[in-house]
């Protein structure tokens, strides 16, 4: 009888921790970065996609790592990416920040500031492309 006791003492903690921790990732929103581009790309675009990827393995491996932070880099002129292309309104060279929380998904666009700083002024981009990320990692319902 001790024992069943002691195993259902265990079991309670198990299920007690484990749903904390279940609830604690679902509050914890997921970044997604979308850097679409041409077959054809000018030195701004590549710029993009270098500082871009720059500031994620510098300052976000452990998101990346760890699945809150992905970034993907699609060519919009590829069929198979025609539909996120369609939803995130991409033309040519387009850099998209998107948040998700629960059923929300906050999106927000960079591409003027990114072809704005991205080769003139890469620290500014960066900066600030690090300064994004971190508040949308932190948002909350």
């Amino acid at each position: 009888m001790k024992n069943y006791r002691l195993l259902a003492l265990y079991c309670a903690i198990f299920v007690s921790v484990t749903a904390f921790g279940q609830t604690k990732s679902i509050n914890k929103p997921k970044v997604e970065i979308y850097y679409f581009h041409t077959t054809h790309r000018c030195p701004t675009c590549l710029s993009i996609e270098e500082n871009t990827k720059n500031v994620l393995n510098t300052y976000y491996k452990k998101e990346m790592d760890a699945g809150t932070l992905k970034l993907y880099i699609l060519c919009s002129d590829d069929s198979k990416n025609k539909a996120l292309v369609d939803k995130y309104g991409a033309y040519g060279s387009t850099l998209i920040l998107q948040t998700l929380h629960g059923k929300n998904e906050i999106k927000d666009d960079l591409t003027s500031f990114a072809f704005q700083y991205s080769r003139n002024n890469p620290k500014k981009f960066n900066d600030d492309l690090k300064e994004k990320i971190s508040i949308a990692l932190k948002y909350q319902e």
